[in-house]
């Protein structure tokens, strides 16, 4: 397996009328459909609710949201919700790449939880729901730790992975729940009220044959590649050198490298012995999207202008330049997902 090392992203050669008409969908309590090429907001989705999670559907025509209200699917032409899967707390959501399935986490029941706590009992479990991807209807569910963060479906809608920062662990399971393998990504102390490493979600490479997943705690931060296609030894560590919280984690369209945030930094990392650079940016980019089919990202940040307190989209070329930001006064975004193209 390839070591995971660090470089800046090589200098963009596609001219940027090749994702022309792709959208990036950025939220927070709502949702706001940006036009990267020309810069703008061409759509709104009024939600009011926490916005955890959005997927797209392979082929760019669905967006799956997760939010602290239930499972929601919108069509994307029409940029409006068309139904309700769950109304149960879904903080991730995950779709194969061949489109048969669709994925969802759903976080226990809140009435439980508090009476959970309040006895001083562990927390009851969460649920895996798989729908099956043209009906959406709903094939199988299993439940999983109460504290599972993230969940993703393999590329053949084959295997289930799903995060469990209290045990720093990745769980894999078969389409119908059955466990196969437990790959321990982290050491957690046993026992203890809070935990020493954060886990970030879960980024499947295009390819399928590994994860990435990033790890902070007070020392430093890395990312853990996990390669799915190795019998032993499928961990391996690449310290960032600092100790800031890394905060989005996105494989580039082809999956030779990865893009990281941190706090007022980003880089793209891949490639064999090249040296840990970062870009440095004014304001605190906190997740970030590869464009399809260019070497281009996508970057959110909460705080864009300072003297408006408001968000921003931003579209960063292969070197880290930011080619034009999009300013949202009436929101703070915290995700993006970029719509896919044919």
């Amino acid at each position: 397996m390839r070591a995971i090392t660090l470089l800046l992203a090589v200098l963009l050669t596609a001219p940027a009328a090749a994702f022309a008409g792709t959208t990036a969908w950025v939220s927070s309590n709502h949702i706001q459909i940006i036009d990267l090429d020309e810069g703008r907001v061409v759509g709104r989705i009024g939600l009011q609710e926490f916005i955890h999670d959005m997927e797209f559907a392979p082929d760019g025509e669905r967006v799956f949201v997760g939010s602290s209200k239930g499972l929601r699917v919108a069509d994307a032409e029409a940029m409006a919700f068309t139904q309700r899967l769950s109304e149960r707390p879904t903080v991730a959501v995950s779709v194969s790449a061949d489109g048969g399935r669709v994925v969802a986490l759903s976080s226990p029941p809140r009435d439980d939880v508090r009476a959970a706590r309040k006895a001083g009992l562990p927390l009851p479990p969460a649920t895996v729901t798989v729908y099956a991807g043209e009906t959406l209807s709903t094939v199988t569910s299993f439940e999983v730790d109460g504290l599972a963060r993230d969940v993703v479906v393999s590329a053949d809608a084959a295997v289930v992975y799903v995060l469990e920062p209290k045990s720093g662990a990745m769980r894999v399971f078969s389409i119908d729940g059955a466990l196969q393998e437990s790959i321990q990504v982290v050491d957690q102390p046993a026992g203890e009220a809070h935990l020493d490493t954060m886990l970030g979600r879960m980024e499947l490479s295009p390819k399928g044959d590994a994860m990435a997943i990033s790890v902070t705690n007070a020392a430093s931060s890395a990312i853990a590649e996990v390669d799915l296609t190795a019998a032993t030894e499928k961990v391996h560590l690449a310290g960032l050198g600092h100790a800031r919280r890394i905060q989005g984690v996105a494989f580039d369209d082809d999956g030779s490298g990865v893009y990281v945030t941190a706090v007022s930094s980003m880089v793209k990392f891949g490639g064999h012995g090249f040296p840990v650079a970062w870009k440095k940016y004014p304001v605190n980019f906190v997740d970030v999207a590869a464009v399809r089919g260019d070497d281009r990202s996508v970057m959110v940040t909460p705080t864009y202008s300072k003297a408006n307190k408001s968000g921003g989209v931003s579209l960063v070329d292969g070197t880290g330049q930011v080619v034009r930001t999009v300013e949202l006064t009436d929101m703070s975004p915290f995700l993006v997902v970029v719509q896919p193209t044919p």
